[in-house]
């Protein structure tokens, strides 16, 4: 189960949020266009879907390797050194998603702490401020990992 949800976890919420995105979406424009009536909460939600989605993504995009990088002074270097450099980036981008987690738990415990609610589903509007929080948390996360791999591929490396 545990490996499952290591290959899986960010994919399968992903999968959640932007079939529901698309069917809420889907919906709207039926009822709008079709029946000329329309629902008042399906783009809210529609839209904490996508902020939601966003934020999982960049976990996903850690994952996968699928983040935009610049590699052209770390290719000319020797492999080691070439894996010494990724754990410095990681340890950077960690740098930052702490910085990001911080100021985004802050914001949303100030969110909660003032009441304010969506205004056609009348849910606290800290649970969307959230978003960047537990998606920096994963991203956290998925970088120890990427640390840890590149760790053992070096000490492996040293031994052979």
């Amino acid at each position: 189960m545990l490996k499952f949800l290591d290959k899986h976890f960010e994919e399968s919420i992903l999968v959640l949020l932007l079939a529901l995105m698309s069917i809420l979406i889907g919906v709207q424009v039926f009822m709008r266009y079709v029946l000329n009536d329309s629902l008042t909460w399906s783009e809210e939600l529609a839209r904490y879907c996508f902020i939601w989605a966003t934020y999982i993504g960049v976990s996903y995009g850690v994952r996968e390797n699928a983040h935009i990088c610049v590699e052209a002074v770390t290719n000319r270097l020797p492999e080691l050194y070439q894996r010494y450099a990724a754990i410095l980036a990681h340890v950077i981008f960690i740098v930052f998603a702490v910085l990001v987690m911080k100021e985004g738990y802050a914001l949303s415990m100030k969110v909660f702490k003032f009441g304010q609610t969506s205004s056609s589903l009348s849910i606290p509007m800290g649970y969307i401020y959230l978003a960047p929080t537990v998606g920096f948390g994963l991203v956290i996360l998925r970088l120890l990992q990427k640390i840890v791999q590149e760790i053992r591929i070096i000490r492996i490396e040293r031994q052979s």
